[in-house]
Order: structure tokens, then sequence, then C-alpha cells
């Protein structure tokens, strides 16, 4: 504000609307002390993901002057729904006689203290959230994060760098967030609150308190996840063999007996673990090897044929 007509400035702060140029007449403005020099403002009860037009102002018996005009799009608001998932012992990996196994599948007992799940994936909404407000660049690093030479997000068709924030694809905003590293994994589930699960969490999450090679039993039908429905296990069949050949919302099918989406296909999710041979003795809360040269990811996606899944 450069022009105070000489006057004595009664009343300043800033004033803000969803339509440009605001003025005093609106009652979402606040009111900062008077006089000159330096003030702090603090604008409460935006809405969240809306473009908002913001001016400072300052009052005298001249009239009201006001300050250049700046815009910004407030955050989306990041609400994780979690199930929980209770405590209990159960067989992690497959038995020998199950299709398309993999050798690696050694099953041994598992023993889990109680945990909360989120409920979806993270969708494109939610992620791009969480990287404006984090500050992270078109080059996708967190100079305060635990790895800060690490991109936590690569651009995609349904997540990209709009030259001043992240945006997710119309329409595509509640769709799973795709070409994520682990890290970005690791950072948006510290920043909600949370951390990834461990595999034995993960498969244990999944299964829903069954011995089958699914949540939904012996077979995984078109009607139950998004993946290659032209290749379910043998045995099993599908009415459509069509399959979406992309992924789809987060809250598409049913859900399993601990109200956890999509735990089969439509996209790969990351666990905590470094990937390792796994033991042959009953375990308690396991948390992998201690270091290695890949992470775990689990439960296929819509590219990948049932045993995949």
């Amino acid at each position: 504000i450069n022009n105070d007509g000489g006057g004595t400035i009664t009343a300043r702060g800033v004033v803000w609307s969803t339509s440009q140029n605001p003025t005093t007449a609106l009652t979402t403005k606040t009111v900062d002390g008077t006089g000159v020099g330096n003030y702090l403002s603090t604008i409460s009860g935006l809405s969240p993901n809306t473009l908002y037009y913001i001016r400072a102002y300052a009052t005298n018996t001249t009239g009201t002057a006001y300050g250049n005009q700046v815009e910004t799009r407030t955050g989306v608001s990041l609400t994780i729904e979690t199930s929980l998932i209770p405590a209990g012992t159960f067989m992690i990996g497959s038995p020998a006689s199950e299709q398309q196994r993999d050798t690696n599948e050694v099953q041994h007992q598992v023993t889990l203290s109680a945990f909360r799940m989120s409920k979806y994936e993270v969708n494109n909404e939610q992620y791009a959230a969480f990287l404006n407000a984090k500050g992270i660049g078109s080059n996708g690093l967190y100079a305060g994060g635990a790895y800060p030479t690490q991109a936590l997000v690569f651009q995609s068709d349904n997540l990209t760098w709009s030259g001043t924030q992240w945006e997710p694809l119309l329409g595509k905003e509640n769709f799973p967030v795709a070409y994520i590293p682990w890290y970005g994994a690791l950072e948006f589930a510290t920043y909600s609150g949370g951390r990834l699960p461990t595999e034995a969490e993960w498969e244990y999450a999944c299964r829903g308190n069954l011995t089958t090679p699914f949540s939904t039993g012996n077979c995984l039908s078109n009607t139950q996840a998004n993946y290659q429905w032209s290749t379910p296990l043998t045995g099993c069949t599908n009415t459509i063999t069509s399959s979406p050949g992309q992924t789809q919302p987060v809250n598409s099918y049913l859900p399993n007996s601990y109200g956890l989406y999509n735990m089969h296909g439509n996209i790969w999710e990351w666990c905590a673990d470094w990937y390792g041979a796994y033991p042959n003795i009953p375990q308690s809360n396991p948390t992998g090897p201690a270091n290695g040269s890949k992470r775990v990811v689990r439960g296929g996606s819509w590219y990948n044929d049932a045993g995949g899944c």
C-alpha cells in the first residue's frame, strides 16, 4: 500500500474472497491494529481445495487503500479412513499345492498385534495435497524429508506439475496415485499420521481371516477385483474377459471382511520391508530383513493375472 493520504491509519489487515478484488465491505477480513509498520494476519475458516483472492488493506479518514492482489489455492482436506485390524496369529505364505505360487512363499506362523490400516489406496488428490503442503517442486525432492536426495514422485498422466503445484488430472482425483517410489509412500504415511504396513501386516489384513488364495475364496472374479480378467486361476471363470486395462477408483468393488478395498489388483501397494527370504520359524510382529536392495510390493494390479494378485 503506497498512498496513505497523510492521515493516521485507523484499521489495517487483509481481506479475502473467492471473487477477485475483495474489499472491506466483506465480512471475510482481519483487523490487525492501527498505524504503519509490519503486521501479521491469520486467516481461518477457508474451504479445502478452493482458490482465494487476498489483498492487504489500510483505512484512514481519506478512505481505504488496497495492496496488490495475491491468489492461493487451499489444499485438500486429508482424512485417511482406517479399519482396526485385530491381533491374531496366521500362516503367512502359501501351501505348495496353491496355483501359480512362487517358491519364495514359504509358509510360517506369524503373530501380530492389533493395528490400523487405511481402507482405500491413496488417491491422486490426496497425494497432490501432500506434495503441495510440503512444497515439493517438479524434481520431486523433499529437503526436509528422511531421504532428501530421493524423489517422492514422478510425473504421470494422472498427476502432473502445473508449473506452480502438483495437480491430479480432472476426473482422476479418486484414482490411486501411480509412479510413486517407496520413499514417497513412506513420507506420505508419515505426513498423514501413520506408517507403511509390514509385509506380514499387509498379508494378514488382505486375507481377512481366510486361508484361501484370495480374501474372496479360491477364485477372484471380474466383479471382485480389477485385474486381467482373461486369466483367472484354473477352474475359475469370469463372466467378462475384457478387463478395464487401467486403474479404477479406490472405492471400486466390495471390501474384504476387514473393510479394506482393492487389496487384490488395481495397483501394487508398498510395504515397509526390505525384500528377502522368508524364515521357516514362527515370528512375532516381524519387520523383514535388516537391509536389502529393494522393497516389498504386494497385491498385484490391473495388468496382472489372478496369480499375480
